[in-house]
């Protein structure tokens, strides 16, 4: 006797817990309703061990050939013998979630025959769809829900179709807007399952039955190593999710997480349930569900910031529509970095760091061990005067003074800016940024002196008095006869912003160009994209200020355990061993040792007159020292910050043992001091606190430079550019892609091709020389 009973309710599994087989006479079954329990005589076939796996309906179908009738009779046909082997019944109870489980494992249904059939009935509509989706898998396709018909409100037919069912709709192309041309894979294909929602008597449950089932398809159907990558067949769990969006915040890229996870679940490569494209797409998904409040919550980081620390500085404004139009923040640690080593300032813009390509501007300076510190950051809508000017004005305004010097590119409206926000700063450009331009400026037009002009142009830079400047300037540019041309032009009349000899006055630190903010943007740039949101790129701003903090510690850490070995027992070293930092002493003792190859060539009371001891024709450097006062016209430490060789000579030859305390500037100093005097603030367009509630997220901005859609080329350019064949000498294709290579044979004794034409009606002039 096979036991089939039923659970409460409406339920999806069937419990089939019990086999009993019993001899009887007659080899026919019968149905008792009231127990519902199926009798089958099982006499004349000797069954030596039968078991039903749970989960599975009391239909017997993969190895007992059955009808379905009318009065529910089951006709026993024939019945194979199997030793210790499950039989599998027909799975029209397959529980969704186990098998969802299984896709996202990857693994191949190795069950057999699992085939729809008309008459099979299942007891709801998703169970329908995991059977024939199971399907699909091992049969090479995957299956889509089509249309449904509905009745007072309730679904009575569903149809599932194949996933390259239809034909794709046309698409509208707009000739102004950038559209993807993807191609469709939709043929047509007939296949499809259509169930129905019926129900035979008043005490049996509602059940869907398969009414059709079309199993011919119009297209070639996919291998199992193939069918994986199907949409419908690739998934992210929940936990992958999570673990994708931590190593992304890590910094790695799509690809390195990918490889991440499969040596987590000891996965083969390329062999996880989803793909690089799965994982791009969760990204731009993810990115619109936060970019509706992205710049709210950035304002709301700023004012959480500023209520847990009065030193947390941030100003930012809106434009008509309330969205955000350009904001300023420095965190507390910022701000105190900016008292003690503000003097010198470098500001940069990046660009690629956030979804609405706003340009980053960051403010770096140099802490007393040479390392580079970030005082405050900005992004702007666009790269404007306005935009600059309101930039300089906050910046003072919240840091409460402004710097010594500042270092820029050549951008001339942050020059304009600067020049009337900032009358008290000394402006230079990077000269990195001036001399990576020569080579498109003069290789093509000096040729084999370009080289030359390099070295002479290096050596004008380096000059010490603006005299020395002028007076060679022209006799360099009339040798290489560059008189007339614009960059030459140019140079000269922004000489005060690059060249040596104007800066020399000034304290810049020994920096020239802006290389210390590149290092703090590739820090960022680890961690960010140009998709990534203002809620997240605060973050890893964030992140980067915690690595400045960490490096100096260990840096503090050095100066207490690892203090540098004195080469020469000196007064004068040993005062500066026991003041400066291990980087300002480092500089201090490269000039210390090179004091010594110095001798008096004129001295003239306080005045001297120094030169290289070995060669009589070397630079001259006079120097001034009345045992209070020391200046040298190298203007080393006017414009380092650390006393010169030539100064420290005069010190050895007059015997000086000790260094004015004014020589030896407090941010070299192991303890650091600042002047906390305050410069009125000027006034801000600053918008309050209490206005976040309505501030909208900023378009995206237009940044200086080349666009990204390429010029459209003209006739004359296009006809000049047109590919000739080889081999008809058409135009528009080559000799690979030329139609007429098919009736072309080619054949050669030597390494030399002869071209065959078997087309009798081809011009004589392309037939090959024979």
């Amino acid at each position: 006797m096979i036991n089939n009973t039923m659970g409460e309710g409406n339920t999806s599994t069937r419990d089939m817990s019990t086999i009993n087989n019993t001899m009887g006479e007659g080899s026919t079954s019968t149905r008792d309703m009231s127990t519902d329990k199926i009798n089958v005589d099982l006499n004349e076939y000797p069954i030596k061990d039968i078991s039903l796996e749970n989960g599975y309906s009391g239909t017997v179908s993969e190895h007992f050939d059955h009808d379905i009738v009318a009065n529910d009779v089951l006709e026993v046909e024939e019945i194979e013998t199997y030793e210790k082997e499950n039989i599998v019944s027909s799975s029209q109870n397959i529980e969704i979630n186990e098998f969802a489980e299984e896709v996202d494992r990857d693994e191949t249904y190795n069950e057999t025959n699992i085939v729809p059939f008309v008459g099979q009935i299942f007891l709801s509509e998703e169970e329908a769809f995991a059977f024939y989706k199971r399907y699909a898998y091992q049969h090479g396709f995957s299956v889509r829900k089509g249309r449904f018909i509905k009745r007072n409100g309730i679904m009575r037919r569903r149809d599932f179709f194949c996933h390259r069912e239809g034909r794709s709709s046309l698409k509208i192309i707009e000739p102004l807007k950038e559209q993807r041309n993807r191609e469709s894979t939709r043929c047509e294909c007939k296949a499809y399952l259509r169930i129905s929602l019926q129900k035979s008597h008043d005490i049996f449950p509602s059940e869907w039955r398969v009414t059709k089932f079309v199993v011919e398809h119009n297209h070639v159907l996919l291998t199992q190593s193939e069918v994986r990558f199907l949409p419908a067949n690739r998934t992210i769990s929940e936990d992958d999710i999570e673990r994708i969006f931590l190593l992304k915040e890590g910094g790695l890229s799509v690809r390195q997480l990918m490889r991440v996870i499969e040596l987590e679940k000891n996965v083969k490569h390329g062999y996880l349930p989803f793909i690089e494209r799965d994982i791009r797409n969760l990204f731009v998904k993810t990115k619109k569900k936060v970019e509706r409040n992205d710049a709210k919550d950035l304002l709301k980081y700023c004012e959480d910031a500023k209520k847990s620390c009065s030193k947390f500085q941030y100003a930012y404004t809106l434009d008509e529509e309330r969205r955000l139009e350009h904001i300023f923040w420095s965190p507390t640690s910022c701000s105190d970095w900016y008292q003690k080593y503000g003097d010198v300032v470098v500001f940069d813009t990046t660009y690629k760091v956030n979804s609405y390509e706003m340009p980053f501007g960051i403010f770096v300076g140099m802490n007393s061990h040479g390392k580079t510190v970030l005082f405050g950051c900005a992004l702007l809508r666009n790269e404007t005067i306005s935009a600059f000017r309101w930039l300089m004005k906050t910046f003072i305004s919240l840091m409460k003074k402004p710097p010594k010097t500042i270092l820029t590119d050549q951008d001339p409206w942050m020059k304009e800016a600067i020049s009337k926000d900032l009358p008290s700063t000394k402006h230079s450009f990077c000269i990195w940024h001036i001399t990576f331009k020569f080579s498109s400026w003069f290789n093509a037009i000096l040729r084999d002196k370009y080289s030359k002009w390099c070295s002479d142009f290096y050596e004008l830079y380096k000059l010490e008095t603006c005299e020395e400047f002028e007076h060679q300037w022209p006799k360099v540019v009339a040798k290489y006869n560059l008189q007339s041309n614009k960059h030459v032009k140019g140079l000269y009349e922004i000489r005060n912003y690059w060249a040596l000899a104007y800066l020399r006055d000034h304290f810049f630190g020994g920096m020239t160009t802006t290389g210390r903010s590149e290092s703090i943007n590739a820090f960022i740039k680890r961690f960010i994209n140009s998709h990534t949101s203002l809620s997240d790129f605060t973050k890893q701003v964030d992140v980067a200020i915690d690595d400045i903090k960490q490096k100096e510690d260990h840096d503090i850490m050095l100066e207490k355990c690892k203090r540098i070995n004195l080469k020469l027992m000196s007064p004068l070293q040993e005062q500066a061993h026991g003041v400066l930092t291990r980087f300002a002493f480092q500089k201090f003792q490269e000039e210390f040792e090179r004091s010594t190859q110095y001798s008096i060539h004129h001295e003239n009371g306080n005045e001297f007159v120094l030169r290289y001891y070995k060669d009589a024709n070397s630079r001259k450097h006079m120097v001034f020292w009345d045992g209070k006062i020391a200046t040298c016209s190298c203007k080393y430490f006017e414009f380092w910050g650390i006393l010169c060789r030539h100064i420290l000579s005069i010190f050895l030859h007059k015997d000086c043992h000790e260094i004015p305390s004014n020589y030896l500037p407090s941010r070299w100093r192991l303890q650091t001091s600042y002047d906390d005097d305050e410069v009125d603030p000027q006034q801000v367009n600053v918008v309050f606190e209490e206005q976040v509630d309505v501030v909208h997220c900023p378009p995206p901005s237009k940044t200086k430079g080349r666009p990204k859609r390429r010029r459209l080329k003209g006739g004359k350019e296009l006809s000049h550019n047109m590919n000739t064949c080889g081999l008809c000498k058409d135009v528009g294709h080559n000799i690979v892609t030329c139609p007429l290579k098919e009736n072309t044979q080619f054949s050669g004794h030597t390494n030399k091709k002869k071209k065959i034409c078997k087309d009798a009606n081809l011009n004589p002039i392309l037939l090959p020389k024979v």
